[in-house]
């Protein structure tokens, strides 16, 4: 069986993104996997770098992320221009996806 290795999971700041994460973390972690973190993030905000940079801490190996599309474009931008994060790592899905 392959190790699934380590994954930090993303988030949107309201209950059904929240909720979503949680499960995708349980569900990761029964199969073998160790989740380093779930990081949420409101929809606005001055500029998400705390949340960037708590979103690539401890370098894993994937990263998901749960979220409206809005706060999720703008949390992008900053990964990409502030942090090593690696979207070839990462899986997106929207609510209702």
């Amino acid at each position: 069986m392959e190790e699934l290795g380590t994954l930090t999971i993303g988030c949107s700041r309201d209950a059904e993104c929240r909720a979503m994460a949680e499960d995708a973390a349980a569900a990761w972690t029964r199969r073998g996997g160790t989740v380093l973190s779930i990081v949420d993030w409101p929809e606005t905000a001055a500029s998400w770098l705390r949340q960037a940079r708590r979103f690539v801490e401890g370098g894993p190996d994937a990263w998901l992320v749960v979220a409206r599309p809005a706060g999720w474009a703008r949390m992008r931008e900053r990964l990409l221009h502030s942090t090593t994060w690696d979207p070839a790592r990462t899986l997106a899905v929207h609510p209702g996806d």
